[in-house]
């Protein structure tokens, strides 16, 4: 390093430079660092000029008292020269750092100033000054020490100063995460004794530390309520006492509406819900005995199985049911049978085939059920085909399902006592079929030169104008003519609608 400079007067860029250090508080941007070169040479500078004002003024006081004395008792002599006082430059404290090594320092510094940035917004984050006590202050007194190094480039103090730092605020995380995981138990424990004022202030100093806990939001909202629920699973307490069940259940319902996890007002309603079932079985059974023996057998057996639902495998309640089911059998054996006959006589055979059935899964010896049945299926079959044929008349086109439509109709003209339904059936099928047997007149036109042949009739062979008469239906007429492509026209013959002239003419040239 070169040796500093005397400066005999005041300099004015030194204190200029002095007046930009601001102090950098723990957390703010970090402020351009002035080198240590700079620093002492202003620090010698303002040294210096102090010793020259003092030697100035002393002198000067000289000339002004002390000479003129001195003139006047002696005679002139040779002037005295005072001589310079030399300045020594301060001797630098530690060993010298190579440019290098202030470089690496620099880096190192820089580096652990951005962890600790980092670090202490966490700290802030976490309110690490309400709970920190000594170690939050020494963890700011070796942050500043870190800062002061560092903004005088005294790289060498900055990185232990920031280590340290560091190192203690590692300390205050892991104590923050310790304070609370303990005060979430302790608030849940006092949760569960019952005691709101200290739930309160442990959760609370978890929001304290980490204001987004969720389970600390979450148990002083509980805390919060717990006096109103205390209060509920009192009253209910003491409703029940009195016997009056209903409200006692109704006042733990509202207390665990406020809180589903207070485990005493859950404990409280399984009870009391249990007396509840216990005297609601008793009144079923002993309606149900009643209706039994008044051989409301219906009834009996509705209020036995409500019973069962409250007491599951009740042996009392299942014999009661039992009897009332055979009671009730008897009675809907006849009341089957009735449904069924009326079901057949307004024609409604899916319905009727529908009870049939289930009566035979009770009991399948039943005679008039197996009639029944049998009955009610041919109908159904029958009614099937008929409202198929009538929904679709075009299928009667086909020769086939002509005959067999025919055939259908005798059927179900032989059927006894046939009913409304039926009978307007027939009638509507029937004249489907006329029609459909019905010939029609149907009028082709050609050029005497084409040779015509209508399927499902035959040759026409060639004509200027022909007629035919058949039946309702699709066909497809074709004409062939020598050294000309064959044509293909198709049409459909409605029955009582009158068609309009076929054309049939080949016309397009081969090659």
């Amino acid at each position: 390093m070169s040796k500093p400079t005397v400066v005999t007067d005041t300099d004015p860029q030194a204190t200029a430079h002095e007046e930009t250090i601001i102090p950098v508080k723990l957390g703010l941007a970090r402020v351009k660092p002035v080198t240590a070169a700079r620093q002492r040479d202003s620090r010698h500078s303002r040294l210096l000029v102090g010793t020259a004002l003092v030697v100035s003024l002393l002198l000067a006081l000289a000339v002004i008292f002390v000479l003129p004395l001195w003139v006047a008792e002696q005679q002139p002599e040779e002037p005295v020269l005072a001589l310079p006082v030399e300045v020594l430059p301060e001797e630098p404290e530690g060993p010298v750092l190579t440019a290098t090594e202030l470089a690496t320092l620099r880096d190192q510094a820089e580096k652990l100033l951005a962890e600790l940035l980092t670090q202490q917004a966490r700290l802030d984050g976490l309110a690490a000054a309400e709970w920190g006590g000594d170690a939050w202050e020494e963890y700011q007194q070796s942050s500043r020490a870190g800062d002061d190094a560092y903004l005088a480039d005294a790289f060498q103090d900055a990185v232990p100063a920031y280590a340290n730092a560091l190192q203690i605020g590692e300390q205050l995380l892991g104590r923050s995460a310790e304070i609370i995981t303990a005060a979430l138990s302790a608030g849940n424990a006092a949760l569960d004794a019952g005691n709101a004022r200290l739930a309160l202030e442990q959760f609370q100093l978890v929001i304290g530390i980490e204001a987004g806990n969720a389970p600390a939001q979450a148990g002083l909202e509980r805390a919060e309520r717990l006096p109103e629920v205390l209060v509920l699973v009192q009253q209910g307490t003491e409703l029940e006492r009195q016997g009056d069940l209903e409200e006692a259940a109704r006042a733990f319902r509202a207390a665990l509406g406020l809180d589903p996890s207070w485990a005493p007002a859950r404990s409280a309603l399984t009870a009391v819900t249990a007396r509840i079932d216990n005297r609601r079985f008793e009144t079923r059974m002993s309606q149900g005995l009643t209706a039994l023996a008044e051989e409301e057998f219906a009834a009996a057996l509705e209020l036995f199985g409500e019973a069962l639902i409250l007491r599951p495998g009740s042996a009392e309640a299942l014999d009661g049911q039992i009897q009332a089911q055979q009671g009730q059998k008897l009675e809907q054996i006849a009341l089957v049978e009735a449904r069924a006959l009326a079901f057949e006589r307004r024609e409604l055979w899916e319905r009727a085939i529908q009870l049939y059935r289930d009566l035979l899964v009770t009991d399948a010896t039943l005679v008039f059920a197996q009639a029944g049945l049998e009955r009610s299926v041919l109908r159904a079959d029958l009614e099937a085909k008929l409202v198929n044929l009538i929904g679709n008349p075009t299928l009667l086109f086909d020769d086939r399902v002509l005959a067999d439509a025919g055939g259908l109709v005798a059927d179900a003209r032989s059927v006894e006592d046939p009913g409304p339904r039926l009978e307007e059936q027939i009638a509507d099928l029937n004249r489907l079929v006329v029609l459909a047997s019905t010939l029609v007149t149907v009028e082709l036109h050609s050029d005497e030169l084409t040779n015509v042949t209508l399927y499902r009739v035959g040759l026409l062979g060639t004509f200027a104008v022909t007629q035919v008469q058949i039946r309702p239906g699709n066909y497809t007429a074709v004409g062939s003519r020598h050294g000309y492509r064959d044509v293909r026209t198709t049409f459909t013959v409605l029955p009582g609608r009158e068609l309009a002239p076929v054309e049939v003419r080949c016309v397009e040239p081969i090659g």
